[in-house]
């Protein structure tokens, strides 16, 4: 991806990604049986990236302040923020592992899912020194780690084809 937010060395990212999936449910050895109606092993990786700043943050912007003096009135160039070229794409990174399975012809279906998301280079503005003459300044900050376990169960509960129709999700 490219993005002109970020300066010219920054502007290209790479987020490729990929993912997999068996339906065990498919093969010969599992058609017979009658207790489990599907069966299915998911597996992904990949990269997001993040560029959702303001324009022009890679760079040093001016902004013109008027001034009285005397009877003259001057015009002074004034620094409207403080440039960051070293600004680089926030990048996720994402892993998932998970099994979907149904049982008495999907009746009762199960799904769980692992997960870990990995982030990195956060965008943010950061607090900087009043010397500089600002109070912040946007940067690459910081990484942070989210995992976990999602489970979700779903049950047909009553069917009447037409007629009633119950079902219960959980998660």
């Amino acid at each position: 991806d490219g993005s002109t937010v970020f300066s010219d060395r920054h502007k290209w990212g790479f987020f490729p990604s990929f993912s997999a999936a068996w339906k065990i449910n498919n093969e010969a050895w599992m058609k017979n049986q009658k207790a489990v109606s599907t069966l299915k092993l998911r597996a992904g990786w990949g990269m997001v990236g993040n560029d959702r700043i303001a324009n022009y943050l890679s760079q040093d912007l001016y902004t013109t302040t008027k001034y009285g003096v005397g009877q003259t009135v001057a015009t002074v160039l004034t620094s409207k923020q403080l440039a960051n070229a070293d600004l680089r794409w926030e990048a996720s990174q994402s892993t998932n592992i998970g099994v979907d399975a149904g049982f008495a012809k999907d009746r009762l279906t199960i799904t769980a899912d692992l997960f870990r998301k990995d982030t990195k280079d956060l965008l943010m503005q950061a607090t900087i020194p009043y010397v500089t003459g600002f109070t912040s300044q946007w940067r690459n900050v910081g990484k942070i780690r989210n995992d976990g376990l999602e489970l979700s169960l779903h049950s047909v509960n009553l069917d009447t084809k037409g007629g009633f129709f119950w079902s219960t999700d959980f998660n």
